[in-house]
């Protein structure tokens, strides 16, 4: 009909979504997704990143408190709940670490305070020795034996006490690990147990000899008392590029998995029955920790196949003293 619009339908084909920018131009929507990507990535990656390493360090530092090592502090400077939890955990150390040391600082005193009585006890028994009857002689010797019990613990104590008290005014030099090993087993070795030792006769470690001989003798004594008719004890070391490592081992039973974590803990005994005649006085392994501690050192212990225990002591090479002057 004249006047009446033409309708026309117009087919096209294209070998893309867009048809060369005519229906659709995605270029500039991939420039703005790029353009916020990128921003995004430079404004988001410096307070996660921060917040990452921060995370990292409380970490590492609550591992550290969990090994018995309350002298660490992070001293974060944030003024946000990741700071404050920060600050609560520089506190809950310090709180541990006095704590710790108040308790050692009270075990120091009160062995200090009984040597003198104690002294005094063991003198007038060797007087009433020499004056009893035979009758009294049995009861006489029974106390003098519990007094030389006491004077043990007591120098345990006095040595654990020094020990833990000696390491800030400590200055580390270089020892030769051979000789230190030597003098720790003739302390302790009789001839009724083989002491082996296979230690390089020039390797040398930083450390204290006073200290590293009282560690070494007290793993060596450990060893005799619980594995010495069980096989040879052999001490043996090894050097790597930054520390020398000490093994002490034995042939006896080992220790429960569970129970490793607990051996080098003051008082600690493995069978809670056992008097200080079969157990001792729970602070050899514990002399032991605070010793190689003190000498910037570690120590730990394992089980061996198919039985016996390593005693594994870390101490920094001689040559760390001279690389960190």
């Amino acid at each position: 009909m004249a006047g009446d619009p033409m309708r026309i339908i117009v087919v096209g084909r294209s070998s893309s979504i867009s048809a060369g920018g005519l229906i659709f131009d995605a270029k500039p929507w991939i420039a703005l997704g790029l353009g916020m990507f990128v921003f995004s990535l430079l404004f988001w990656l410096p307070p996660v990143s921060g917040i990452t390493r921060t995370l990292g360090r409380m970490m590492q530092a609550t591992r550290q408190i969990a090994a018995g090592r309350f002298d660490v502090r992070l001293n974060l400077r944030r003024a946000d709940e990741i700071g404050s939890l920060g600050e609560s955990i520089d506190q809950m150390a310090a709180r541990l670490d006095g704590l710790v040391q108040g308790q050692k600082r009270f075990l120091g005193d009160i062995a200090h305070e009984l040597c003198s009585p104690l002294a005094r006890l063991q003198m007038a028994l060797g007087v009433l020795e020499q004056r009893a009857s035979t009758d009294q002689m049995p009861y006489v010797q029974s106390a003098t034996k519990k007094a030389e019990q006491i004077a043990a613990l007591v120098g345990e104590l006095l040595s654990f006490s020094k020990a833990s008290f000696g390491a800030s005014a400590l200055r580390l030099e270089p020892v030769n690990l051979l000789q230190i090993a030597e003098k720790a087993v003739q302390a302790e070795k009789t001839d009724s147990f083989e002491v082996q030792v296979r230690i390089p006769d020039d390797l040398r470690v930083a450390g204290d000899a006073e200290l590293l001989t009282r560690a070494v003798a007290n793993v060596v004594r450990n060893a005799i008392q619980h594995a010495g008719n069980s096989g040879p004890i052999t001490l043996d070391a090894t050097e790597q590029p930054g520390d020398v490592t000490l093994v002490v081992s034995d042939s006896g039973p080992g220790v429960p998995e569970s129970e490793l974590p607990k051996i080098f803990d003051a008082f600690y005994r493995l069978d809670a029955s056992r008097t200080r005649v079969t157990g001792g006085t729970g602070l050899g392994l514990a002399i032991v920790k605070t010793c190689v501690e003190s000498c910037c050192g570690s120590v730990s212990a394992r089980n061996r196949k198919p039985h016996g225990l390593d005693v594994v002591i870390q101490l920094p090479k001689a040559s760390q003293l001279s690389a960190a002057k």
